[in-house]
């Protein structure tokens, strides 16, 4: 995580190095708080000796929420010609793992898709923010970036800065790598040759008449508050770091409640058994398997102690203050009432419980339409490099999108309209138990009941 955080920095001073004729834009504000929001995600936070290590890392968890949220029934379908069939199956690969990249990229801000040409496939770099430095950029859009990789051989470490530029004037977009190599991890070293460099790499490439850069770059759709001149994007948590602070206290004296108020017995010496030791002394003992219960002291009077220590738990106010905080840094971060919350434990009314979902729709809907844009110009900067590299036969293509309302579903009304689906033909049972329980096939087929009860097992709910 360390290393993590010295990416920002050690980036910008690579780029200066590298490239010192290029624009490089230096956002302290920014820097500092993808760094902080970095901490958080990976557990982290500044506050964590201050609560003892007992944190509930909830910004792993509110990153991980809005992804579930924007990818819950995403579809994306390439059609229309064979180039569109080469593009859906690049596509594919990089859908696999997209949820992931979107969580990560909720997490700090943003993630930038660049593709590059491998063994006659597409692949995919998904940099998120800490890791690029934008170079150029316009109101609405980054038009240039720097970004690099690392690799280790032998006693030498290999590093390749890239940068990647759109000229709108002349619709060329140009791709120049510079390679690096040093002993030392936290030195970029010297400049070698592209041929030195471990890994076959065109050193520099021009690809002509695109009307946008060949990449692109995802940010979270929230106003930037930390600088508005920054082309970056925020974090999902940035509003509520403060409340993110005041749950892990309060869960600090959760558990520290139940800690403190631990049944006990405060035992006088005289009530232990005495044992010899191989020394010839004698000491008194704690039961075995009782070691936690009693508290053995030595007390200077004639009536030896014995007293059961059992106060009253006060864990329940205390664990409502913190459902009350979540609740509120759910609100602050765009969530609806019992996505991490208790759900249970909502004293608002069905009004505001509505309204919340609602409102959580809306902001997941924005991230969805905004993602959409993003993997467009993806899609096209892919078909661009086909064309560039003769990877498939020029085609036209359409792309299909489904995002679904996910975040709206009631999950009995789906399951109930899914189990008509199944008793009707339309659905099938495996497909239905791999749905609701999470089942592999293998596991859902094994759970399928036999032809006899499979009637009753369907008609009359699963529970």
């Amino acid at each position: 995580m360390k290393i993590k955080e010295r990416f920002v920095n050690w980036l910008k001073t690579i780029v200066i190095k590298a490239f010192p004729d290029s624009i490089s834009f230096d956002y302290e504000d920014m820097d500092t708080a993808i760094e902080q929001w970095m901490s958080l995600y990976y557990d982290e936070p500044s506050w964590k000796d201050e609560v003892h290590d007992n944190t509930l890392n909830l910004p792993a968890g509110i990153a991980a929420e809005f992804a579930r949220l924007i990818m819950i029934e995403n579809e994306i379908h390439i059609t229309g010609s064979k180039r569109a069939d080469y593009l859906e199956k690049q596509m594919k690969r990089l859908s696999k793992k997209l949820e992931i990249n979107i969580e990560e990229a909720c997490a700090v801000g943003g993630i930038l898709f660049k593709p590059y040409v491998s063994r006659g496939k597409i692949q995919t770099d998904c940099i998120t923010q800490e890791s690029f430095r934008p170079i150029q950029f316009t109101d609405d859009e980054i038009t240039g970036i720097a970004c690099f990789s690392r690799i280790k051989k032998g006693k030498f470490y290999f590093t390749r800065v890239e940068t990647q530029i759109y000229d709108e004037a002349t619709l060329k977009h140009t791709v120049i790598s510079k390679f690096y190599s040093s002993r030392d991890p936290k030195n970029i070293g010297d400049e070698i040759s592209e041929y030195r460099y471990p890994i076959p790499v065109i050193g520099e490439y021009t690809i002509n008449n695109v009307d946008r850069p060949l990449f692109a770059f995802w940010r979270v759709p929230r106003a930037n508050t930390v600088d508005k001149e920054s082309p970056l994007g925020v974090s999902v948590y940035h509003p509520a770091i403060k409340k993110l602070y005041a749950a892990d206290r309060q869960w600090d004296m959760f558990l520290w409640e139940y800690s403190g108020g631990e049944l006990a017995i405060d035992a006088d010496d005289r009530y232990l058994k005495p044992v010899q030791t191989e020394d010839g002394k004698v000491k008194q003992i704690i039961p075995k398997g009782k070691e936690r219960l009693f508290r053995h002291l030595r007390v200077p009077s004639e009536e030896p102690l014995y007293e059961v220590f059992a106060p009253e738990l006060r864990a329940s106010e205390y664990g409502k203050g913190l459902d009350k905080i979540i609740k509120q840094i759910e609100f602050s971060v765009g969530l609806s009432y019992g996505s991490i919350s208790d759900p249970q434990n909502v004293d608002k009314t069905a009004e505001e419980v509505r309204y919340s979902k609602w409102r959580s729709f809306g902001y997941v809907s924005r991230m969805q339409a905004s993602l959409q844009d993003t993997l467009e110009d993806y899609i096209y900067a892919m078909d661009q490099y086909a064309s560039a590299c003769n990877l498939a036969p020029a085609g036209t293509y359409e792309v299909q999108w489904n995002w679904g309302d996910g975040v709206l579903e009631d999950i009995d009304k789906e399951t109930q309209r899914r189990m008509q689906e199944v008793n009707s033909g339309i659905l099938d049972p495996v497909d239905y138990l791999m749905w609701r329980y999470g089942y592999t096939e293998e596991q859902a087929r094994e759970k399928l009941p036999k032809k006899a009860e499979f009637q009753d097992y369907f008609a009359g709910g699963v529970e």
